[in-house]
């Protein structure tokens, strides 16, 4: 089950968020300077979230494999918790959970991706669209741009910002959220605490600014920059360019001509001469 969902919610370019809570499944503690809403059922936590999303209208939703984890995570319990038999009051309650976006009746929709690139490898990916937000995930930009022994969100943070998350081990998350309320404080503090790294991590390396500049720039949507590679910025800037030389590039079949069974040459691969040089 969700558990627990941690929120930070900051303008970007003020030192402080401007709101802080989570959303716990059972009673909790106060925490200083958050906000604690609690549920006793676990769609009523998940629909008070999507509620909480819809009043602060974020442009980039961001965290630390939020991609790949948290937010497939989400949309899977929910479609869990409506199917089956006897799941007609869940499938009532959360029949609007994924409308995540600024368009109206439109759900977010997921689907396996492979990203691959001379530049980054190859790499799968759990690719989400929420339409009128960016997710902009920090694990795979600092996999893209710093060399490092290990990216977990410990090791990264104690790189760049001398800190690192609560002390609090995942295999027994499950024992503290059925413990006491002292319990799940805990947990709830550990939460909010990853949830604010990857912000501080984000405004540290002025990553946002670099991904604005670079969209306006190539003139590529800031989602471009995270989900697609080199090819698609210098194509995007040919393309501007020859707009105000009033040209048009043309759009080739992948098979190389008009007709589908046209080919065409590559570049020539000579055989290596092996030796010792």
């Amino acid at each position: 089950p969700v558990i627990q969902i941690a929120n930070t919610v900051t303008v970007y370019g003020e030192d402080k968020p401007m709101v802080q809570n989570v959303f716990t499944l059972k009673g909790c503690l106060p925490i200083v300077g958050a906000q604690v809403i609690s549920s006793d059922e676990e769609e009523d936590m998940l629909m008070k979230w999507r509620a909480f999303l819809e009043a602060t209208d974020p442009d980039i939703i961001t965290g630390y494999n939020v991609q790949n984890f948290d937010i497939p995570y989400l949309l899977d319990r929910a479609e869990a918790l409506s199917k089956g038999k006897g799941r007609s009051h869940s499938k009532a309650k959360l029949a609007n959970f994924a409308q995540w976006g600024r368009i109206k009746n439109t759900k977010a929709k997921m689907k396996d991706t492979m990203f691959q690139s001379s530049a980054y490898g190859r790499r799968s990916n759990v690719e989400t669209t929420i339409e009128g937000r960016v997710i902009f995930d920090m694990l795979p930009y600092m996999q893209r741009n710093h060399k490092l022994s290990s990216y977990t969100l410990n090791s990264v943070c104690s790189e760049f910002l001398g800190q690192q998350k609560e002390d609090v081990h995942h295999s027994i998350i499950s024992d503290l959220q059925d413990g006491s309320d002292e319990d799940r404080h805990r947990l709830a503090v550990y939460c909010l605490k990853d949830a604010l790294l990857p912000q501080r991590l984000m405004a540290k390396l002025s990553v946002l600014v670099n991904y604005v500049e670079m969209a306006r720039v190539t003139g590529v949507p800031v989602s471009f920059l995270s989900a697609r590679g080199q090819q698609i910025k210098v194509f995007s800037m040919i393309l501007r360019k020859c707009r105000g030389e009033k040209l048009l590039v043309p759009t080739l079949a992948k098979s190389g001509g008009a007709g589908g069974d046209v080919g065409y040459e590559g570049a020539t691969v000579l055989d290596p001469i092996k030796n010792y040089y």
